[in-house]
């Protein structure tokens, strides 16, 4: 375990790739374009089958069918807490809830004490993704409202 003191050589500058591994690769490339939103930004082949999203701020979300003939990475697990957020245009979150519900999906709306307010709703593979209107960042700093 390293020294609480000591200093990292660099910080990283933010998310780079999140992957989630899917039972049936269309029914989630469907569920994220069509339903969430993301722009497809890479497909690759049969023999490692997955598709990429641009998640903005040079982020992308990787699918990976559970079909692919790799193990898992860094012996990767997940748990009940594993979600990941996307953040909003501001302003967005009751028409993005109401597409939501126009679709069927089941979405679980938190207004935060800082002012945040999320939908989550589930993936077609039951990973749960969360869809934020942030008004302050983690620090409490407010957030640029053209973000």
């Amino acid at each position: 375990m390293p020294d609480n003191q000591a200093k990292p050589v660099c910080r990283p500058r933010g998310l780079h790739e999140m992957v989630l591994e899917v039972a049936d690769l269309e029914a989630s490339t469907r569920f994220y374009e069509d339903v969430i939103g993301l722009r497809i930004v890479q497909r690759w082949g049969k023999d490692r089958p997955a598709v990429w999203f641009d998640m903005g701020d040079t982020a992308a979300l990787g699918l990976w069918s559970a079909k692919a003939a790799i193990g898992a990475l860094a012996n990767g697990r997940g748990g009940a807490h594993v979600h990941f957020a996307l953040r909003l245009p501001r302003g967005n979150i009751d028409a993005v809830q109401a597409r939501l519900e126009s679709f069927g999906y089941a979405v679980l709306r938190i207004e935060f004490d800082d002012g945040n307010c999320s939908v989550y709703l589930d993936d077609p593979d039951g990973n749960c993704v969360e869809l934020m209107d942030a008004v302050v960042d983690w620090s409490g700093a407010p957030i640029d409202s053209m973000i």
